[in-house]
């Protein structure tokens, strides 16, 4: 005879103040995961003009609260802090301002870029908080802790928790404005719809990207919300997201309209203006990528247990019951991001970083997954003690991602996962092994400057200027005399494949260098002699092993 007992209360939502202590630990057990490796990951290429407009964002709000406020409202004093370099730095100023605050606020313990890069942890860690509070208030404990741990196990995603740049604060600020409209169509309550607002307001003055936000949550809302209050709620929500962007972003006090029609016209013109290439199965595309690239790329750089999990997951979609919403919007939201990339006016360069706010529904499915799978296994085995199954599958689980992550660390923005055969696989068949300048490590710089003589020059290939900038930030010696103009005495070269034209790509495959960074036998950086106007080998590689 079957048993007729029923799972354990384990598989059930939460109280909300249960909800909330997962949340806040598992917020916090990522940032103190991210906190002693913000500053081994290398500088990122588009970093220090960020850090530039951050320390420019704090001279203006020393002036301004000075008591000098006219001089700080003159419109060459705004230009100047809020809007300089365009052409480097486009994106709207909320991620700055938060780089200005963690580094003004914690600049005293956390050494530079850390101080800067906190903001992306900090906006990490709340995102993990909330994506495990909400999927446990929603669901179950079991599922909110898995989708927490799924996002966190994610080498990638944890990976941009360490850089200071749009990506990650637009991802939380995504999720937030999303889940914020999510909840009022559930509940009715106009505190939910006002979160959404100011993180969808927050998000626009973020990154142009942001804008995109209301499409999946209308698609959402024509399936699931009939009531018209819902549709007022929303309208009311973006006018408050719109009115929240221009309060925050001096620039637009100047010229609004102006500043907008500039924004969007820089932001869809991006083929022609920085039509960055990408290198993907084996080939290098200028600027369009095949339309399957987006997905390809999330398979292959997601570990394989969290692919399986989100899969389960998937199921809670086509089954009636109290997640099922839950999950047909986390579905929405991947599909949204998949058919968005596919466009030819998308771009698609480096990485995964462009599609970063899709990873938490995935994550969310995912702890569905482990839900369904715990419920179903409780069932068939009769288990006694619910608490201990879970935690064995979520052992089973996650542990691998952790050690994956742990493995490749600090390069987590090279990891590939089990499905392509780790970085060694992804290079074998053609994918990108960097990108961002991020495998330039602190312990790579200084076995850099150990080895070059004074007064050497260097020829850096892609971006010579990079390491001028690093010369500024008093990371290089500055002695050290970086071109892009052959001969000197050394090479310098990032394993970017697209954009290794035809001389460099023979030295990256065939020479070997003086020093390099590798990661699962995949050179990243090497530094390699130059001898009598050619390249040749230098001495056997000293690698630096992850």
């Amino acid at each position: 005879m079957h048993s007729t007992r029923q799972p354990r209360s384990l598989i059930r939502p939460c109280s909300t103040r249960t909800a909330g202590w997962l949340g806040a630990v598992l917020a916090l057990v990522s940032v103190a995961a991210g906190l002693p490796g913000l500053n081994e990951v290398g500088v990122t290429w588009d970093e220090p003009r960020y850090f530039q407009s951050a320390e420019r964002i704090q001279a203006w709000t020393a002036l301004a609260t000075s008591g000098d406020l006219a001089a700080a409202m003159d419109p060459d004093a705004i230009r100047e802090a809020w809007d300089s370099d365009r052409f480097y730095n486009p994106h709207p100023p909320v991620y700055k301002v938060g780089m200005a605050l963690t580094d003004a606020m914690f600049g005293r313990w956390l050494p530079r870029p850390g101080s800067f890069r906190l903001s992306s942890l900090i906006a990490f860690g709340l995102l993990v908080g909330l994506v495990a509070g909400l999927t446990g208030r929603l669901a179950s404990v079991t599922a909110g802790a898995a989708a927490g741990l799924a996002l966190l196990g994610m080498p990638r995603v944890f990976g941009h928790a360490h850089v200071a740049a749009t990506d990650m604060p637009l991802t939380f600020l995504w999720f937030a404005g999303t889940m914020g409209a999510f909840l009022h169509v559930r509940d009715g309550r106009r505190r939910w719809i006002l979160l959404s607002g100011i993180a969808m307001g927050l998000g626009f003055a973020t990154k142009f990207t942001a804008f995109l936000l209301p499409v999946p949550l209308v698609a959402w809302m024509l399936l699931v919300a009939h009531e018209r209050r819902a549709w007022q709620a929303a309208l009311y929500g973006l006018a408050l997201a719109l009115l929240v962007a221009a309060l925050v972003n001096p620039s637009a006090w100047l010229d609004p309209i102006g500043y907008q029609k500039r924004l969007i016209h820089e932001s869809l013109s991006r083929d022609f203006s920085i039509p960055i290439s990408t290198f993907y199965a084996g080939r290098i595309y200028p600027y369009v990528v095949p339309w399957h690239e987006a997905i390809v790329m999330t398979f292959i750089t997601v570990p394989i247990a969290t692919l399986v999990l989100a899969a389960g997951g998937l199921r809670t979609a086509f089954r009636r019951g109290p997640v099922r919403s839950l999950a047909v919007l986390c579905v929405l939201q991947i599909g949204f991001w998949w058919a968005l990339l596919a466009l030819p006016s998308s771009p698609n360069h480096d990485g995964v970083r462009l599609w970063l706010p899709m990873f938490p529904f995935l994550a969310i499915l995912a702890g569905l997954g482990l839900e369904q799978l715990a419920g179903l296994v409780e069932r068939r085995i009769g288990a006694e003690r619910p608490a201990v199954l879970v935690a064995l599958l979520g052992l089973l689980f996650f542990l691998p991602a952790a050690l994956g992550t742990v493995r490749v660390a600090p390069y987590y923005l090279s990891y590939y996962g089990e499905l392509i055969g780790g970085p060694s696989g992804a290079a074998r068949r053609g994918m990108e092994a960097t990108y961002w300048f991020d495998a330039v490590t602190a312990g790579f710089r200084d076995r850099l400057q150990e080895t070059l003589p004074d007064g050497a020059r260097v020829v850096a290939y892609p971006n010579a200027e990079y390491y001028e900038l690093l010369q500024g930030m008093g990371l290089l010696r500055k002695d050290l005399s970086f071109t892009q103009v052959p001969p000197a005495d050394y090479l310098l070269l990032l394993g970017r494949k697209a954009m290794l034209e035809r001389g460099w790509e023979t030295i990256y495959q065939r020479a070997r260098p003086l020093l390099a960074v590798e990661l699962d036998g995949v050179e990243l950086v090497g530094l390699y002699a130059w001898s009598d106007g050619t390249n040749e080998a230098g001495e056997p590689a000293e690698a630096e092993a992850p």
